[in-house]
């Protein structure tokens, strides 16, 4: 802690005067934050990291001003209040960012705050997050993520609950080439290859590749792969089957993560994605009460089939179309836990409904947009196919 009338800067302090005479401040080069979008719990607050990839933890709404006004201004703009009195809840916020690596003290008038970078997903256009700093975070993310559970989150991951949904899409024919994009602890991973298969594990964590490859897989084998899921390094053409469970709504471009994967299918290979959706709580909160659907502190984007529900409803109609013109046909698109959410009577009209159509019941439209997550089929166009 600083002693009174002096600022921190670095591992030492300068005097007050001092720093408001001589010192700039801006946002530090190479920090990251991102918008957590649960609102109204976090409104304008933002998950943290410094230039090391490190989390430092939350800004909230005060904070997240302060710093978005640190652009190379002397640092009595930011703490003088409107009487020209050093506001000393300002005093302790910069004293705080310094120490964390949030702010930087610069010559007055020297702006680093391009270098940092901010992902605000509510704002990015429709499927791919182009703002600077998204392919950033999710590197820092699930480093850290990685490292703090190393073999997954009960209340993070979804293997328990989700697992047997996404398994009845895999290839039951013994001794295909397979891929796991972005495997994470490797739950999905495992279950693939107990099916008699060679599944490429691909994540850009160590920790949990090393999760993913240590489950047992036999009569299968697990081969771990650490590289980016937009960039794998396996030939063109290679794999009969590829799945990507609860991936695309953390990377930048999840367009060009279904791209790799289409590149590396055979021709008549099946391609599986999962992800969260908005159910119909999210929908009917929205439609009759405007308020706005959530995010998982660490998503930047979720989808949706409903009109009107909010600019990513667009998200998944988009990822359809993509996979169509780029040489795959859709084979199907399943809500899962259509029911969740529904309360009396509408619950027991739509079992009763779901009872009589049968097991194809989540996979037609409007039930299939009322999913807790939504599973998308593909096939690759040419040649048979396994399975």
């Amino acid at each position: 802690m600083t002693q009174p009338g002096t600022i921190a800067q670095g591992s030492g302090a300068l005097p007050l005067p001092q720093v408001l005479s001589e010192v700039g401040l801006s946002q530090a080069p190479g920090a990251t934050f991102l918008k957590l979008f649960v609102p109204p719990l976090f409104d304008g607050a933002y998950l943290a990291f410094d230039a090391a990839g490190e989390a430092v933890g939350v800004v909230d709404g005060p904070g997240t001003a302060l710093l978005e006004a640190a652009r190379g201004v002397p640092a009595e703009a930011l703490l003088r209040d409107g009487q020209g009195a050093i506001d000393g809840a300002r005093l302790a916020l910069v004293e705080r960012f310094l120490a964390l690596g949030l702010l930087a003290a610069v010559p007055p008038g020297e702006d680093r705050s391009a270098e940092a970078h901010w992902i605000r997903p509510d704002t990015a256009p429709q499927t791919r997050h182009t703002g600077p700093g998204a392919d950033r975070f999710i590197r820092a993310f699930y480093g850290y993520f990685g490292g703090a559970f190393h073999d997954g989150s009960v209340l993070i991951d979804s293997h328990g609950e989700f697992l047997e949904a996404v398994a009845r899409y895999f290839p039951r024919t013994p001794g295909l080439e397979c891929l796991d994009a972005g495997c994470g602890s490797g739950h999905y991973t495992a279950a693939l290859a107990r099916l008699g298969h060679t599944v490429y594990a691909c994540d850009i964590s160590r920790t949990r590749l090393e999760a993913s490859a240590a489950k047992p897989a036999a009569p299968g084998r697990i081969v771990p792969v650490e590289t980016d899921v937009a960039d794998i390094p396996l030939p063109d053409a290679s794999l009969d089957f590829a799945m990507c469970n609860f991936v695309l709504e953390h990377v930048a471009d999840p367009l060009a993560v279904i791209d790799e994967l289409l590149r590396l299918l055979k021709p008549g290979g099946t391609m599986l994605l999962a992800v969260p959706s908005f159910n119909v709580r999210d929908t009917l909160a929205y439609w009759l009460y405007d308020e706005p659907p959530s995010l998982n502190f660490e998503h930047l984007r979720s989808y949706g089939l409903i009109p009107h529900t909010h600019p990513w409803c667009a998200v998944t109609t988009d990822t359809l179309a993509h996979i169509e013109r780029h040489g795959a046909s859709v084979l199907a698109v399943e809500g899962t836990g259509v029911l969740d959410g529904l309360w009396e009577p509408w619950l027991s009209a739509v079992e009763a409904l779901a009872a009589r159509r049968g097991p194809g019941f989540a996979t037609q439209w409007p039930w299939n947009c009322l999913g807790r997550q939504t599973i998308v089929h593909a096939r690759k166009q040419g040649g048979g196919h396994a399975g």
